[in-house]
């Protein structure tokens, strides 16, 4: 997950040519399930209690962006829920 802001931020990162000829995820501080964004978003979503096939699904790394200087601004849904950002 990746507030607009902060992607906005990695475009103008990339534009600076901090980037040229790398492959970077950029993501925020923290995963949210599709359960919890449609919860803070107002709509409803059927939960189950079946396990996951693969909890880590979606998730991806970003130390390579982090080290070439991309820090997100809205670290979290709830806190881009919190200001009124969604």
């Amino acid at each position: 997950m990746l507030h607009h802001q902060d992607l906005a931020n990695a475009v103008e990162l990339a534009l600076s040519g901090a980037i040229d000829s790398l492959v970077v995820n950029v993501a925020g501080d923290a995963p949210i399930s599709a359960y919890e964004m449609a919860e803070l978003t107002g709509g409803d979503d059927e939960t189950s209690s079946k396990p996951l096939v693969n909890p880590w699904r979606g998730q991806v790394e970003t130390s390579l962006a982090r080290s070439l200087g991309f820090r997100p601004e809205v670290l979290t849904a709830y806190q881009a829920s919190r200001e009124n950002k969604l």
